[in-house]
């Protein structure tokens, strides 16, 4: 899944990646509240955050 939604990531434009890092904060949020939450599920997410932050770095780095 890391290098399939990696190459997702860099495709997007920084609009794109921004509303993906707030679609990824809401999913953590409302996932945490709900109770009992999945670890498995939050992880994905925090990798997915990770990978928008190294694709961000990237950019800014050219």
């Amino acid at each position: 899944m890391s290098q399939l939604m990696e190459q997702q990531i860099r495709n997007l434009s920084d609009t794109g990646i921004e509303l993906l890092y707030h679609d990824v904060i809401n999913r953590i949020g409302s996932h945490t509240i709900g109770g009992n939450p999945d670890p498995n599920y939050i992880k994905q997410q925090e990798s997915i955050l990770t990978l928008m932050q190294e694709e961000l770095e990237r950019r800014v780095s050219k």
